[in-house]
C-alpha cells in the first residue's frame, strides 16, 4: 500500500468566507484494500438489515429499546452503503457536487450512530433507576418524537458538512473530508463524542451500582426470587446486553475524535490512522448485529423461525 506525500494547497479569498488553508491528500489505493473495504462494507449491510428485517417482521419485538436498536442499526447500516458506494472512487477526481455529497452522506450516519446510542443508553438508564416511571414516561409517542428528532438532527449537522465540501472543493483537489471542513466543525464531532462519553459514564455507572445492589439482595435474602421483582431482574439482564453493544460501538467509533484530534495538533493527514480508523468503523458496522444475534434470545428465535419458514414454507 503506497502513500504519496504532495499536498494541494488551497486559498479561498471570498469576502464572506474564512481564509482557510484547505489540505487533500492524494492516495493511492491497492485494489486489495478497496475488495477488503468493500466486502467489509457489503457485510455491515447485510448483517443489520437483516436485524432490521426480523424486527419487521415479528411484532413481539417491537419494543421500546428495540425501536432504539433498530434506529443503530439503521446508521450502521447507511454507513456501510456509504462506503460500499464512495470507496471505489472516493480519492478519485470529483465534481464539487459530488464531493459536496459525499459529505454529505459520510457525516449524516455517522453523527446518526451517535445520537442512537445516546437514545438508547437514556432508555436504559431511565428503565433501571426510575422503573417505576418507565411506561409512562417512554410512551410510543416519545420514542416516535425522540427517534425523529435525532435523525432530523443527524441530517441538519450532515448538511453543514455537504455545504463545506461543496464550497471548498476546487479543480484537481481530493474531496478528503476532515482535510475540507473547517476546524470548527471537526470540534463539534470532538464533543459530541466526548459528551456522550460522559453520559454513559454517569448512566451506566449508576446502573452499574443498582445491579451491584441487586446481587447483594440476592446473596442476603433467604428466597433469592423474592429478593427483586421478576421485571427488574429481566430488565438488568438486558441492560447488560445493551451495554455490550454500546461498549462496542464506542471503542470502533472512539478513533474517529482521536484522529480528528490529532489532525489539528499536528496538522498532518495521517493516513495511516485514517485507514485504520475507517477499518473499525465498519468493524463497528459488523459488530452490532452480531452482538444483537448472540445475546438477544427473542432475535435469535425470531429469525431461526423465519429461516424456518423459508426453508419449508409448507411446515405449520
Amino acid at each position: 500500500m503506497n502513500y504519496s506525500n504532495s499536498s494541494n494547497l488551497l486559498c479561498n479569498g471570498t469576502a464572506n468566507k474564512h481564509l482557510d488553508v484547505l489540505q487533500a491528500v492524494n492516495y493511492e489505493i491497492s485494489w486489495v484494500y478497496q475488495v477488503v473495504y468493500v466486502l467489509a462494507a457489503f457485510t455491515g449491510l447485510s448483517l443489520n438489515m437483516c436485524f432490521i428485517l426480523v424486527f419487521m417482521a415479528t411484532s413481539s419485538l417491537r419494543t421500546v429499546m428495540n425501536q432504539f436498536l433498530v434506529s443503530l442499526a439503521l446508521a450502521d447500516s447507511l454507513t456501510s452503503l456509504v462506503v460500499m458506494i464512495f470507496s471505489p472512487f472516493s480519492l478519485g477526481e470529483m465534481t464539487a457536487l459530488l464531493c459536496g455529497l459525499k459529505g454529505f452522506l459520510v457525516m449524516s450516519p455517522v453523527m446518526a450512530q451517535v445520537m442512537s446510542i445516546l437514545l438508547v443508553t437514556v432508555d436504559r438508564f431511565i428503565s433501571i433507576v426510575f422503573p417505576f416511571n418507565y411506561t409512562t414516561w417512554v410512551t410510543q409517542r416519545w420514542v416516535n418524537f425522540t427517534i425523529s428528532a435525532a435523525w432530523l438532527y443527524t441530517v441538519i449537522v450532515g448538511s453543514f458538512g455537504g455545504i463545506q465540501c461543496l464550497q471548498a472543493w476546487y479543480p484537481g483537489g481530493k474531496c478528503v473530508i476532515t482535510e475540507i471542513v473547517a476546524a470548527w466543525y471537526n470540534t463539534v464531532y470532538i464533543i459530541h463524542y466526548v459528551g456522550l462519553f460522559i453520559i454513559m459514564a454517569f448512566a451506566y455507572g449508576k446502573i452499574g451500582s443498582i445491579i451491584l445492589h441487586h446481587r447483594r439482595q440476592i446473596a442476603a435474602a433467604v428466597a433469592p426470587e423474592q429478593a427483586a421483582s421478576e421485571d427488574l431482574k429481566i430488565q438488568l439482564k438486558v441492560t447488560k446486553d445493551v451495554f455490550v453493544v454500546v461498549c462496542t460501538s464506542m471503542f470502533c467509533l472512539g478513533l474517529i475524535p482521536i484522529h480528528l484530534m490529532l489532525y489539528h495538533v499536528t496538522n498532518l493527514p495521517l493516513p495511516k490512522m485514517r485507514l485504520v480508523r475507517n477499518f473499525f468503523m465498519l468493524s463497528n458496522c459488523i459488530f452490532d448485529p452480531i452482538i444483537y444475534f448472540l445475546r438477544f434470545k427473542d432475535f435469535q428465535s425470531a429469525f431461526k423461525s423465519i429461516v424456518g419458514r423459508i426453508v419449508n414454507p409448507h411446515q405449520n
